[in-house]
């Protein structure tokens, strides 16, 4: 968002904040019933399952925490577990050890390593992590003072955004045609919050005026062939005519089960979150 429109606060991302693997453990629903929770039924609809790691300083509050809808958790469908394992192995400490919550389809800032403590109570986490980042905010909030009046009106990100990115070529690299005068161009695409898998990744090499299906290799678990992971990414891949010259740019856009489709740009936000403009691979010299 900071080099496509203007200036966020925020870090760089680019195209690498991604993760798809095995993950092993009881799902969070199993856990909090087996716990009990004991709400009001008034209380029921706003409540938040909290989640708080304090085995790391923050820079921003005492410890880091999350939180997402108890109706979330409680529903199998939703998937979140309290992982153990991550590709048939023990989490390592750099991926959460001893155990972690892994919410997918969720933005991972809910995803909490080193998880020490989860709280069912009548409302959002009270983290700086929940409440003053990780959220949407409207464009007129392009300042930090401005952006204060907005942090409480605005909720946080749980579902994140449909979204595409080519991964072959690179940007800025020297692309050989083949005999036919094609380019192979790959990639990976994610689907809109529980609302995957991806179904259609169309690519285009004229700014959008035509565009070309790639074929998706179909994401299946080795211990039962032909099941569809509904939370994976799907990679794909496609080989498009280009003419030879330099400063091409190569576009892809994906669409999930549900019809979210990405637009070729989003609105600016203060922060930089949830883009899910085109991929692209651009400053390409076809040869």
């Amino acid at each position: 968002m900071r080099t496509k429109l203007k200036e966020v606060n925020g870090i760089d991302w680019f195209d690498g904040a991604v993760m798809n693997c095995k993950w092993t453990g009881p799902l969070l629903k199993h856990v909090l019933e087996n716990a009990g929770i004991d709400l009001p039924d008034d209380k029921l609809s706003c409540a938040h399952v909290a989640f708080a790691c304090f085995q790391t300083p923050t820079q921003d509050d005492e410890y880091y925490g999350a939180s997402v809808p108890l109706s979330r958790a409680l529903n199998p469908e939703s998937s979140i577990i309290i992982a153990l394992e991550q590709n048939g192995k023990p989490l390592t400490p750099n991926h959460g050890a001893p155990v972690r919550i892994v919410t997918p389809g969720i933005a991972g800032a809910r995803s909490v390593k080193w998880l020490d403590r989860i709280t069912v109570q009548t409302c959002e986490s009270s983290n700086y992590y929940q409440q003053h980042d990780y959220k949407v905010l409207p464009p007129e909030a392009d300042t930090k003072e401005k952006a204060e009046k907005w942090w409480s009106k605005v909720p946080a990100i749980q579902d994140m955004p449909v979204n595409s990115v080519i991964g072959v070529p690179k940007c800025a690299s020297t692309v050989q045609r083949d005999e036919r005068g094609c380019v192979e161009v790959k990639g990976y695409a994610l689907p809109s919050g529980a609302d995957g898998p991806i179904v259609r990744v169309e690519i285009s090499v004229n700014s959008g005026k035509t565009w070309t299906d790639a074929e998706l290799l179909p994401a299946q678990d080795e211990n039962q062939p032909g099941v569809e992971l509904k939370w994976a990414w799907c990679l794909w891949k496609a080989k498009v005519k280009m003419n030879a010259g330099k400063h091409q740019t190569i576009w892809s856009r994906a669409t999930d089960q549900s019809g979210n489709t990405q637009e070729k740009c989003p609105d600016w936000n203060f922060r930089g979150v949830a883009y899910n403009g085109y991929g692209e691979a651009t400053g390409l010299e076809i040869v």
